[in-house]
């Protein structure tokens, strides 16, 4: 029969676990985090998250456009990319591919980012599709063309990184397939929303209180970041409940 724990014992393992657990967390707090995107990166809030972050963010631009015209990002508080990936190895990079950029020149662009992190977890950012087309191209199995909001894309693009780069690490952001999974909640009835445009506040940008809270923690979920509602407080329970069950199917 097992004898129980003594006092000692008790407290010494309950301190070692909160030891541990502090250490964790001083430990992702110390990593440092990159975003490079345009407003649907912004949308994620970066500055909400943990830890040493900046960003380089110009609106309505794709990759191959932000890497080719790095000087003026709509952003002002942007760390422009040739100088934070210079003088500066970070943790991990998050990249996000938008309309105008194919396959090809997507993985060209990232590569050479890549390459001059070679310690950084890379991050693929989704982002996501007009509301009005966003059905249409997530069902999308095209990839040959220019980029679409699909994982069809998405996936290829992962492969193509993961084939040239096989013993790096490459993640994404999910963010395509929460709003499809909101989508399929509203035509069942699941979700306190209407249509799908009501946690957009435009053609394509999220809502403060509804679509930026997912998105952000979607960003969080894909950089080990534990979830968040700083920013968010305001946010109605009942939808943040339901929005944090939607997050709850990321693997």
């Amino acid at each position: 029969m097992l004898k129980p724990l003594s006092l000692f014992a008790v407290c010494f393992i309950t301190l070692w676990f909160v030891s541990s657990e502090t250490a964790l967390q001083a430990e992702d707090k110390a990593k440092s985090y990159f975003l490079i995107g345009n407003s649907l990166t912004w949308d994620t809030a970066p500055s909400l998250l943990d830890g040493d972050v900046q960003w380089h963010v110009d609106c309505g631009k794709s990759l191959p456009y932000i890497m080719a015209h790095p000087e003026m990002p709509c952003v002002k508080t942007s760390t422009l990319w040739p100088q934070a990936l210079q003088e500066k190895q970070y943790d991990l990079i998050s990249v996000q591919s938008h309309y105008g950029a194919t396959l090809d020149e997507d993985l060209a662009t990232i590569s050479k980012w890549v390459e001059m992190q070679p310690g950084a977890t890379f991050i693929i950012h989704t982002g996501w599709a007009r509301s009005e087309t966003r059905a249409k191209e997530y069902a999308s199995k095209e990839t040959s063309g220019k980029m679409q909001h699909s994982p069809a894309y998405i996936n290829a693009l992962l492969a193509a990184l993961q084939k040239k780069y096989p013993d790096r690490k490459f993640k994404q952001t999910h963010a395509i397939d929460l709003l499809d999974q909101v989508n399929a909640d509203i035509e069942n009835n699941k979700a306190p929303f209407d249509e799908i445009t009501d946690i957009y506040r435009d053609a394509i940008h999220m809502k403060t209180d509804t679509g930026r809270y997912l998105m952000h923690n979607a960003m969080r979920h894909a950089m080990g970041q534990p979830r968040s509602d700083k920013g968010y407080e305001k946010v109605d329970p009942q939808v943040k409940q339901y929005l944090n069950q939607v997050l709850d199917t990321l693997k």
